[in-house]
């Protein structure tokens, strides 16, 4: 790669620490975490979403949408599969997390929104990026903290990405 190819991506690199398979920063990076989860629900149309549910149901999406924006991820179905992958293998979510999550009514009612079907077919397609997410763990520095981690709601994205070693994206 040369030329201004090469100019773009050397100022890409010197600008923000993570990118993405095709060589452009992942989203965010300039902004802290807070700024971040909320520029992703506008960006996503969620912030009505968020306005609708119970207190604990927005802490836990709360925590699932960090994922989405550490990772460089939109909420694609595919996306939202890798998603659940970083946050299986790349965090310390705990099994009670997670029965606590699936219990949520905003959760279940998301279930059924996008049905059965769908889910499968997702979980079976995203079999591939769950393989290439447990081989890309391997290269975090250390596992995101699923619950407590407000000591970097004030950090920005790409000094977070650079500490936990949230390097590049998996193909889109």
């Amino acid at each position: 790669m040369g030329g201004v190819v090469g100019i773009i991506i050397a100022f890409c690199n010197l600008n923000c620490y993570a990118i993405d398979v095709n060589d452009k920063c992942l989203p965010y990076g300039d902004l802290t975490l807070d700024q971040a989860l909320a520029a992703f629900r506008k960006d996503h149309d969620l912030e009505g979403k968020y306005r609708a549910m119970s207190p604990e149901a927005q802490d836990h999406f709360e925590r699932h949408d960090i994922i989405h924006v550490l990772f460089g991820l939109d909420t694609t179905l595919r996306k939202e599969a890798q998603a659940d992958g970083w946050t299986l293998i790349g965090s310390d979510i705990s099994w009670r997390d997670i029965r606590t999550f699936m219990k949520l009514p905003e959760e279940v009612n998301l279930l059924e929104e996008i049905g059965w079907w769908s889910l499968t077919k997702g979980f079976l397609l995203s079999l591939p990026d769950n393989a290439a997410i447990l081989w890309r763990s391997r290269q975090l520095r250390k596992k995101w903290r699923w619950s407590d981690n407000a000591q970097y709601r004030q950090q920005s994205v790409s000094e977070i990405r650079e500490e936990f070693g949230i390097t590049r994206a998996l193909s889109v």
